[in-house]
């Protein structure tokens, strides 16, 4: 029994060692640390040497390189979350159009094989169909201003 209890002790120990010698990295990650792209704005950020940053913002192909700078690191932040928020947004909209497109095709389908059916559940069906169109409604209305954002931090940094 108490070779038994060494060894596990032992064991217990050897593992604690191994886990606390590990070597410690004294070298930064340099490189590209993000990256993104939306209807045709894009990004990226590369990170240099003193934790210094480097932005390659472009529209259409048409790529600026920028430095940040504590004058523009505002502006640049909310340039990447513009295009990112924008394909988040992309997705709710299709999402909530495929949804409404199904709707419909239920119904349709509802319709041909019995009406009776059809009137039962007519309200319930209205009600997931306004659900589909609203959300698709605001989702468009967020992408158009997260569009135009994403335009005035483009042509604020470019200019």
């Amino acid at each position: 029994m108490k070779k038994c209890i060494l060894l596990i002790l032992f064991s217990f120990t050897l593992i604690l060692s191994a886990c606390s010698q590990a070597e410690e990295d004294t070298q930064e990650y340099l490189g590209v640390i993000g990256e993104g792209k939306a209807f045709g704005y894009e990004y990226t950020v590369t990170k240099e040497q003193n934790n210094k940053f480097s932005w390659k913002i472009g529209y259409k192909g048409d790529i600026s390189i920028i430095k940040e700078s504590d004058a523009n690191k505002k502006d640049l932040i909310n340039f990447m979350y513009a295009v990112n928020d924008s394909k988040l947004v992309l997705v709710k909209l299709i999402t909530s159009l495929s949804y409404f497109l199904i709707v419909i095709i239920t119904t349709v389908i509802l319709f041909k094989k019995d009406r009776k059916i059809l009137k039962d559940s007519g309200i319930i069906i209205s009600i997931f169909a306004a659900i589909a169109i609203y959300i698709a409604f605001q989702a468009s209305f967020d992408l158009i201003s997260l569009l135009q954002n994403t335009k005035y931090y483009y042509l604020t940094l470019t200019n």
